[in-house]
Parts: C-alpha cells; sequence; structure tokens
C-alpha cells in the first residue's frame, strides 16, 4: 500500500510523546518534531524507548506460519475471532503481537467500517502484514468499502504507539498480554478478544513430539490478568480434529515456541516416524471481556 495511504494514521500516537502522528511521503512525525521513516516494506517504525525489539518470530517461522494458516486449518479458530470482534464501537481493530495479520485481516474483513493496526516485534512478520490485503466479502463487499491494515514495529510490553481509547477491538490470538496498556486503548464500549490454547490442544503432537504443552493454569492466570481491568462476557469452547501430513506437521512446529526449543534434525526424525496422516486435535477458547466501570 502506498505511503500516502497509510491506514489507521488517525489511530496511531508518536512513541516518545504519545501526541498524533501526520504523515508526509514517507515520513511520520508529531508536533514535537519526532520524526519515523517508513519501511521500504510498508510497516511504520514506531519502537518506544527501552523496548526489546530481539524477541519476534524468525523468518523460518513466519514462513511456515504463513502456510500452514493458508492452508485452512485455523479457519473455525479464525472465524471466532473475526465474529467476536464485532461491536458497536468507534475506532480500529488493534492485534498487539499480530505476526503475519492473518487473524487482523479477517477481523477487519468482517465489519465495513474497520481499518486494522498490527503490533509485532519481527519485521519478518510485520512486512507480510503490510502487504496483507482485506479480503472484500461479507458486509464489507455489500457497504462497498475497503479496509487496510497498518503494520507496527512496537513492543506490546511498552506503551503502544495508540492513541488513548482509539480501538474498537483488541484481538489477543495465542500471545502474551499488557492488560494496563489494553485498557488504555480500549474505548469503553469496546471489547477484548482472547483466543487461547486450551489443555488438549495439539495433544497428539505434544505427546509423540515433546512439544511445550499448554499449563493447565493458563485459563486462570488470563482471568487473573485480565480480571482488575475487565469483566467476561462470553466464553465459547472450540473443539474439532485435523488431518495433517508430514509437511504440515513440520510447519505447525515450526511455526509456534517449540521451533525454539527443538534441534531441526531431531524434529524431523520424530516426525518421519509418525503415522503418514496424523489426526490432531485442536482446542481453544474464544472469550470476549469488556472494560470494566
Amino acid at each position: 500500500m502506498s505511503p500516502s495511504t497509510l491506514p489507521a494514521l488517525h489511530a496511531l500516537a508518536c512513541p516518545n510523546c504519545a501526541r498524533p502522528l501526520d504523515q508526509r511521503e514517507r515520513r511520520l512525525s508529531c508536533e514535537a518534531g519526532h520524526s519515523f521513516d517508513l519501511a521500504k516494506q510498508g510497516y511504520a517504525p514506531l519502537l518506544a524507548p527501552g523496548s526489546n525489539a530481539t524477541t519476534g518470530d524468525t523468518a523460518d517461522q513466519v514462513a511456515a506460519r504463513e502456510e500452514f494458516l493458508g492452508s485452512g486449518a485455523y479457519d473455525p479458530l479464525l472465524d471466532a475471532v473475526a465474529k467476536a470482534s464485532l461491536t458497536d464501537a468507534p475506532g480500529v481493530v488493534v492485534e498487539p503481537g499480530c505476526g503475519t495479520g492473518h487473524y487482523l485481516a479477517a477481523a477487519v474483513a468482517a465489519d465495513p467500517v474497520r481499518e486494522g493496526v498490527g503490533l509485532d516485534t519481527s519485521k519478518y512478520a510485520l512486512r507480510r502484514c503490510a502487504k496483507r490485503e482485506v479480503p472484500d466479502s461479507g458486509p464489507r463487499q455489500a457497504a462497498g468499502t475497503r479496509g487496510g491494515l497498518a503494520a507496527v514495529l512496537a513492543d506490546a510490553w511498552n506503551r503502544m504507539p495508540v492513541r488513548d481509547g482509539a480501538a474498537a477491538a483488541v484481538l489477543n490470538v495465542f500471545a502474551p498480554r499488557n492488560a494496563d496498556e489494553i485498557s488504555r486503548i480500549l474505548h469503553p464500549r469496546g471489547m477484548l478478544v482472547v483466543l487461547t490454547p486450551r489443555e488438549d490442544h495439539l495433544r497428539e503432537l505434544v505427546d509423540a513430539l515433546d512439544l511445550l504443552s499448554v499449563d493447565p493454569a493458563k485459563p486462570q492466570r488470563t482471568a487473573d490478568q485480565l480480571g482488575s481491568v475487565f469483566e467476561a462476557e462470553r466464553t465459547d469452547e472450540l473443539r474439532y480434529s485435523i488431518g495433517l501430513g508430514h509437511p504440515e506437521v513440520m510447519r505447525l512446529v515450526g511455526m509456534g515456541p517449540s521451533a525454539r526449543h527443538l534441534a531441526p534434525g531431531a524434529l524431523a526424525e520424530a516426525v518421519a516416524a509418525l503415522p503418514e496422516t496424523v489426526d490432531v486435535t485442536v482446542s481453544a477458547t474464544v472469550a470476549r471481556w469488556r472494560p470494566r466501570g
């Protein structure tokens, strides 16, 4: 997308002083004189001082995620997140830890008036997010409008470069969450949508390949993190089975945190010992949270 048409610019804020940002050519700037040149790949580098930008996904992880999610294996999760993000609050859809923008694009496509802001510390992921087109389907197609995604290099554990109350919905998809910052950027009538794995998620692969498992206490930890500033409105549980061949298994493992803990050779050997097609359980919870008060 052309830098002159950066989506959702009105929702962004200077990471140094929190003032609104304007754009001229390939440069974003605020009234205080802070300026940021758009990357040639289309994303906006808006890291706050003291941010940690060394923990993002690698190029291999991003490529594996793009291929696996593109297969449709997680489409029921994708649809559930998009539907849960619908709200009558004004503002944009924001996803800290957006990766390639797969879920963010679906949420924006579900509502004809939305634009999206994706935040991530992986430049490899943001390059893909910046180029991702929002599908012209459903309500957006009927309304004859097009949304867009602003891909932003930012650390969600620091102050996010998003204006107070600018988000109609915030997505938290298989990622850690900064409850205080989410509360700050979310509109009072907005919605936080949290997708978390359940204890039996991918259990067949966890057992066979010695992958990182889901902590049984994760639901309670999530409630403890969010409960002081949000209240749960609705929780839906999704559980289904998918058949995966060896290439799909390699992509699924390669896109997640286990990819950082397993030697590639040992993983390939373990996958080769699996049946030609493995039936794998997908089990997750989609929860809607509203700001308290």
